[in-house]
């Protein structure tokens, strides 16, 4: 085993490697994006300069600087500056604006934000106050002209990388905080993940197990850097390795092989729904044109490795534990996601947090056996965070079951839980955007189970008949005020949403119902079926 597939703890800090693999590898080339490439040398020095300009701004250890950036060096360049100086970044989804953007900044308490100019009008869509909290908004590309009102100074990219003076790296520990990256929750806003850097490695040192990942690879991912999956399993992977990681700002299925191809990757990144948009593509001559081997994370296929030629290699994680389940590469159970790796606890258990038998199904839980390789806490919510960790074991929301070997097989997710293009999606965000329009007095999302695995959005709505207001209205309005990915596909109106004698919405009649007689599909701009008068209840 490489000395990288298990980082000691106290290495787990990204500073000092980066400056020891920039003397290392030096003109080795690091990082492609758009047929640019940069070295090691020429990363440590873009690095350098901009931890000295965010120093100069008064930015310290622990301050927080939220980035807005689309898959680009950019991203890499700015984390990689953060955490050099004890900064804790907040990736920011790029598609979010108005009051989920608003509320991000707002929540995390950022002093600062890094943002591409083709934001800059969902940076203006938020409150004055949030903007005003500000003290500085770096600028990359052109636009800074167009500037809202509200942030203390504004500053071009340019005059970030001119950043110069002493040594700008702080001295940190695996238990210092290098993000917060924000989940979506089921009954709540988003949650901002408080993470510490052993955490980050963590996830990287299985990530090098599952794919052998050696320093003559290339690791192609299309995967957004605002996730963990291009980031903490891709981009930092390479680093710690001396590898080439090759940045695609995009993911295309069309297009997918012929990139991994011209590029010379050996590795690449997907998820399952692109697994499988990728197999229903017409045969091409890229199909086995390539240099790629394995592709993560992706389950067991065997037609699909057959046509493509690469093993796909499958593990289990979410952004509060990163990855706890794998398989060491060449080595595989089909079906399955992998066994619990030897840093961590596993128990299945049910609905009173009782083991299950071997072999029957019950929710995953989750317990570390060393300090900071996970969440420290969600930001500014305490009740949710000791809930989380209730009888001492971490609860994921998803179910599985386990063979006599350990072998762990997922089966589902919790049923409030929507899942969308490969985002997981927050019912209570959708809701707090719907009923924000005047005739709608309440609003229930939830999913719709469609292809493989994924969900389309239905939100059933409390509308009064008097207001007049259609379904394709309210889906006017939600243009803009919500991202794609959450714009629901099915509408449906009520007088009243079934409710416990508690009021609480009782979703799970709203799903075992499912789109009926009233339901407006997106899809195909009409009802499912000819429209009945609005009832009761869905």
């Amino acid at each position: 085993m490489h000395p990288m597939h298990n980082l000691p703890l106290q290495d787990r800090v990204l500073g000092p490697i980066l400056r020891r693999t920039a003397e290392r590898e030096a003109d080795r080339p690091y990082l492609e994006v758009d047929g640019e490439v940069w070295s090691f040398a020429d990363t440590y020095r873009i690095v350098r300069a901009l931890s000295c300009s965010f120093r100069r701004l008064g930015i310290g250890k622990g301050d927080r600087i939220a980035m807005m950036l689309p898959n680009g060096a950019e991203f890499i360049f700015t984390w990689y500056a953060c955490v050099n100086i004890g900064a804790v970044i907040v990736p920011i989804n790029t598609t979010y604006t108005g009051a989920l953007l608003d509320y991000l900044l707002t929540d995390s308490g950022s002093r600062a934000l890094i943002l591409s100019a083709d934001y800059l009008p969902a940076l203006a869509d938020t409150g004055a106050q949030t903007r005003a909290a500000l003290e500085w908004v770096g600028v990359v590309g052109a636009g800074v002209a167009d500037r809202p009102a509200g942030p203390a100074r504004w500053l071009g990219y340019e005059e970030l990388l001119a950043g110069d003076g002493a040594d700008p790296e702080v001295a940190c520990t695996f238990e210092d905080t290098q993000a917060i990256m924000y989940t979506s929750g089921t009954t709540g806003p988003s949650k901002g993940v408080v993470m510490p850097n052993g955490h980050f490695f963590s996830s990287t040192c299985t990530f090098l197990r599952a794919v052998n990942l050696s320093r003559d690879d290339v690791l192609f991912t299309p995967m957004p850097l605002f996730h963990g999956v291009a980031s903490r399993l891709g981009a930092l992977p390479c680093l710690m390795m001396g590898a080439k990681v090759v940045i695609a700002r995009q993911f295309s299925a069309s297009r997918y092989f012929q990139q991994a191809a011209a590029c010379g990757a050996t590795i690449g990144q997907t998820i399952f729904t692109m697994q499988t948009m990728l197999k229903a593509q017409p045969p091409g001559p890229f199909d086995r044109a390539h240099r790629m081997t394995r592709m993560f994370n992706a389950s067991y296929d065997a037609g699909f490795e057959e046509r493509f030629g690469v093993k796909l290699v499958e593990a289990y994680g979410m952004t509060e534990t990163g990855l706890t389940l794998y398989t060491p590469f060449g080595e595989r159970r089909e079906g399955s996601c992998g066994r619990i790796h030897e840093d961590w606890e596993l128990n299945i258990v049910d609905e009173q947090g009782l083991p299950v038998s071997r072999g029957a199904i019950g929710e995953i839980a989750l317990r570390p056996k060393l300090p900071s390789i996970m969440m420290r806490s969600y930001i500014n919510k305490p009740s949710e965070t000791l809930q989380t960790f209730a009888d001492l074991w971490f609860k994921t929301g998803d179910y599985a079951r386990a063979d006599e070997d350990g072998y762990v097989f997922f089966t589902s997710r919790k049923k409030e839980r929507i899942r969308r293009r490969g985002e997981n999606i927050s019912p209570y965000e959708i809701e707090s955007v719907v009923i924000s329009h005047p005739a709608v007095s309440d609003c229930a999302a939830v999913a719709v189970p469609a292809a493989e695995g994924e969900d389309d959005v239905r939100i059933v709505c409390e509308v009064s008949p008097a207001s007049g207001l259609r379904p394709d209205e309210l889906l006017d309005w939600l243009q803009g005020r919500l991202p794609r990915f959450m714009t629901p596909r099915y509408v449906d109106f009520v007088a009243a949403l079934p409710r416990t004698p508690n009021s609480k919405v009782e979703k799970y009649r709203l799903m075992a119902d499912g789109i009926g007689q009233t339901t407006w599909d997106r899809a195909t701009g009409g009802y499912v079926r000819a429209p009945q008068p609005v009832s009761g209840t869905a």
